[in-house]
């Protein structure tokens, strides 16, 4: 058996590797630092015992990003408030979009208000609203990006622990 003949044995393994550092790559320059939102529960005020759902939103990079969502009272839609001020419960019932910009490595919590149908709404249907983000200074990807936020109306009850649990006897 030659050299020639492990050949093989090495380019494939070889390629595969390169495949993977490649999508690595990708990932780390347009993913990695990508804000995680996600919905949480705690108490409308320290050491209360009412909760309020609230967006969570981590910025992950070192550079601050400008997040904007749209206002109104769309059904279904969940809409977002920048905190519990009059003004600002009232802006997001306006139509438009509410834009921040939440610095590099910040996380923030805003309050989540229900839509207007949300009584009507069956417990396994959505409510969810789209955040684009940008980093205020772009260096590749000037574009906005957004993402989905997502949540059924069982979910939300679970987390106000406001979910009738159906008693077995």
């Amino acid at each position: 058996m030659s050299a020639a003949d492990f050949v093989p044995y090495f380019t494939i393994p070889g390629s595969i590797i390169g495949v993977v550092t490649g999508a690595f790559v990708i990932w780390e320059r347009f993913f990695r630092y990508q804000p995680m939102a996600f919905i949480i529960s705690k108490p409308l005020i320290p050491g209360g015992a009412q909760k309020g759902c609230y967006l969570r939103v981590v910025n992950r990079s070192e550079r601050p990003i400008l997040m904007s969502w749209p206002t109104g009272t769309t059904d279904s839609a969940l809409r977002i408030a920048t905190d519990h001020s009059t003004r600002s419960i009232v802006t997001s019932l306006l139509q438009g979009e509410k834009a921040i910009v939440l610095n590099g490595g910040d996380e923030a919590a805003f309050p989540v208000l229900t839509p207007p149908n949300w009584r009507t709404l069956e417990p396994e249907q959505t409510i969810e609203t789209i955040i684009r983000w940008r980093f205020v200074q772009p260096v590749i990807w000037k574009r906005d990006r957004s993402f989905l936020v997502r949540i059924s109306k069982r979910s939300y009850l679970h987390l106000l622990d406001e979910m009738e649990d159906d008693a077995e006897d």
